[in-house]
């Protein structure tokens, strides 16, 4: 091999290695992280909405089926 081969091989090797011990590659660890954090958190929150028994009935519903909901009259010009 010469010279130039084994230069270009130091630098594949070199160039192959994940930057982890500088700051653009913490970074980079962190944003995956973070990312992937949110992901799982939108995932497992649809999943327990999903599965969790829907409330009977909330305030308001109660109010609307009743009738008893205040009507906002228009205003008169």
């Amino acid at each position: 091999m010469s010279t130039a081969e084994i230069a270009d091989n130091k630098w594949e090797v070199q160039a192959s290695k994940a930057p982890i011990a500088t700051a653009g590659g913490l970074l980079q660890i962190v944003m995956f992280l973070g990312f992937s954090g949110l992901f799982v958190y939108i995932t497992a929150m649809s999943v327990v909405g999903a599965v969790t028994p829907k409330a009977a009935e909330g305030q308001i519903e109660k109010q609307f089926n009743k009738g008893a909901a205040p009507a906002e009259t228009p205003e008169k010009p």
